[in-house]
């Protein structure tokens, strides 16, 4: 959560500092990592579930908060779950897709139709998001799959350089 609340995701990058671009880096940042937990396999799934479990805590806190109704929160928290689930499924295939031309605009458009709900050519920040999240990819990828498994997981500066 606190990755996902960093400062230059809404000042540099442009990413709406709006309840749907908060909720939207939340569930890049929680896609990312269940991404990286599948790689461990049996070892990964407690952790896996245990963060889904807070992500949903959170969202039907959030909900409460924003004055949704009793009814309403159980459907609002399964649409957020099932967000996690599709934005992981199409961030992932984004990069696979990236890592092979090399320039990005697969995940700048899958990152620009979700957070900012537009076209990535409307959107400066959108391959900027992506080559950071490029970036934090490849540092769960090097991450200890252990350390990860108890919950220990850290992420690249959000920060652009030169900025």
């Amino acid at each position: 959560m606190a990755q996902a609340r960093s400062e230059p995701f809404y000042r540099q990058y442009g990413v709406p500092d709006t309840v749907h671009g908060r909720f939207e880096m939340i569930v890049l940042h929680v896609a990312l990592v269940l991404s990286r937990l599948e790689l461990e396999g049996a070892d990964g799934q407690p952790t896996g579930r245990a963060m889904l479990e807070a992500f949903v805590a959170d969202m039907d806190d959030a909900c409460r908060r924003l004055g949704i109704g009793d009814m309403g929160v159980p459907r609002h928290v399964k649409k957020a779950t099932a967000a996690v689930l599709e934005r992981g499924n199409a961030y992932r295939a984004a990069i696979a897709g990236s890592s092979e031309a090399l320039d990005g605009d697969a995940l700048a458009a899958a990152l620009a139709a979700e957070v900012w709900r537009s076209d990535p050519a409307e959107v400066p920040g959108a391959r900027a998001l992506a080559d950071y999240v490029r970036r934090a990819v490849a540092s769960l990828e090097v991450q200890d799959g252990a350390g990860l498994a108890d919950g220990k997981v850290s992420f690249p500066s959000a920060a652009q350089e030169g900025s």
